[in-house]
């Protein structure tokens, strides 16, 4: 009777269930093996490949390096440039190359470090503007004269670009609101093509 009742019992687990009786479960050994062969599925699957966008040596690259090197180089001779006073940089010099059309920087600066309004120095006399605007005024020549030889060195150092491509500097200065600007300009945009001679280049101030 025993043996019996075992049999009985492996032929219900293997009929399938009455439609509407519920989730049909699956025999134990599917049950087993599922895992298994989801697992032998997913190692048999071919590896993924991995594409580098910009491998080591590319003309991307390179230039990014360059543009790099070149605002280094180009925070490090802006702030030695002046007098007695020197300029005083406010933001760290920025490049971007476009494709095509060539590279861009720009470099915020103060002629000089000047004098801010504090809660012990409330107040710029006419005497102080003065002679602010002066020591403003003599940096401003030494400047004019350095932009060529530091627009000249960014083309140099920008080999991977193409030579009839352009390099643009500016410089954009800042000044606070007491100051008499008369003869100051805001910004100076040097511009040329890379192989350009610095006499030939464009100069504007704004």
């Amino acid at each position: 009777m025993k043996l019996e009742h075992r049999n009985h019992s492996r032929s219900t687990l293997s009929e399938p269930r009455p439609s509407g009786s519920g989730p049909r479960l699956l025999p134990p050994v599917a049950r087993l093996l599922s895992p298994l062969l989801l697992a032998a599925a997913a190692f048999a699957q071919p590896p993924l490949k991995v594409v580098a966008t910009s491998p080591a040596g590319s003309p991307a690259l390179t230039m990014r390096q360059a543009v790099s090197d070149e605002e280094k180089h180009l925070d490090t001779k802006l702030s030695q440039v002046g007098g007695k006073d020197k300029v005083y940089i406010l933001g760290l010099a920025r490049g971007l190359y476009l494709a095509g059309y060539g590279a861009v920087f720009t470099q915020e600066l103060d002629l000089i470090e000047t004098p801010h309004l504090n809660p012990f120095h409330q107040q710029i006399t006419p005497q102080e503007a003065a002679a602010v605007r002066q020591r403003k005024l003599e940096n401003l020549a030494v400047l004019r004269k350095s932009l060529r030889d530091l627009w000249a060195d960014a083309a140099a150092g920008l080999s991977p670009m193409p030579d009839t491509e352009q390099v643009v500097l500016a410089v954009r200065l800042l000044y606070q609101p007491w100051e008499d600007r008369s003869g100051l300009p805001s910004q100076i945009v040097l511009k040329g093509s890379r192989k350009a001679s610095p006499a030939s280049i464009s100069v504007e101030e704004q």
